[in-house]
């Protein structure tokens, strides 16, 4: 039987008709971050403001966003995979897999998407850089977005509607502060280096950073991942850092870290 309208497979479908037939090389530790941040975004509309992806235009992110490696071949329908509808029937999936004449490297993977145009995950190298293109423009030619996986995390925003005032709100917003750089200010001052905030600083505009405290590290941010990052990772350095969560109304603040005399 012919694929028709009536009967197209769905994603579960599509999804175990994928993880049958193709795998993928090893996935580096950031990916297992993503799919438990996938999980904890749901179904929650999302969008990533940023001045270097799509000419600055706020996009709406329509992906679903996978939460294991099946998923994450799903995603990659129409990219990767490509199903050749008139060989299928709704019974056996025929692909075509992209890799196989160059239109598509095997380290990548679709992250998300809006409206087609992918942010893509190189899962060749450790930390996963973020890459995006424009569907449909006859090629695939990536662009660098972020040099990590964890800055996509740290950037995506919930598109969130305001609630009436009888509706407590459940989103949380976080905001991290570094508030004290402890006994080992150089490297605390060090790891800054690595933050996109900080990362341009060097010499003598570092070591002022240590007249400047508190710091930002994460404003108004839905990612419990990033939020978790940022603190463990500066307090094992023996900083102390402030956490801001904050609902659409409320605010809550605690601080973690050991600085001497807390």
């Amino acid at each position: 039987m012919a694929l028709t309208r009536e009967n197209w497979p769905s994603r579960a479908v599509v999804q175990t008709s994928l993880a049958a037939q193709f795998a993928l090389p090893p996935l580096p530790p950031p990916m297992q971050d993503w799919f438990a941040w996938c999980r904890r975004m749901g179904t929650q509309s999302l969008v990533l403001d940023e001045a270097d992806w799509r000419e600055g235009w706020r996009g709406e992110l329509t992906g679903a966003g996978a939460v294991d490696v099946p998923g994450l071949l799903a995603e990659m329908e129409g990219y990767r995979f490509i199903l050749d509808q008139e060989a299928s029937t709704p019974e056996h999936l025929v692909w075509r897999d992209a890799v196989q004449t160059g239109e598509w490297q095997p380290h990548w993977v679709v992250l998300q998407n809006a409206n087609g145009d992918p942010l893509i995950g190189d899962i060749s190298q450790p930390e996963v850089p973020v890459l995006w293109d424009y569907h449909g423009s006859g090629s695939w030619s990536p662009q660098p977005l972020f040099p990590n996986l964890r800055m996509l995390m740290e950037r995506i925003e919930i598109d969130a509607p305001v609630p009436s005032d009888d509706v407590p709100s459940k989103i949380l917003f976080y905001t991290v502060h570094l508030a004290d750089l402890g006994p080992q200010p150089l490297q605390v001052l060090t790891a800054l280096k690595t933050h996109s905030d900080y990362k341009h600083l060097a010499g003598a505009s570092l070591l002022k950073l240590k007249h400047q405290l508190p710091l930002p590290l994460l404003v108004d941010n839905v990612s419990d991942a990033a939020k978790d990052y940022l603190v463990h990772r500066f307090e094992a350095l023996g900083a102390r850092v402030t956490v801001v969560e904050r609902g659409l109304r409320t605010s809550a603040e605690r601080t973690t870290g050991a600085a001497k005399g807390d």
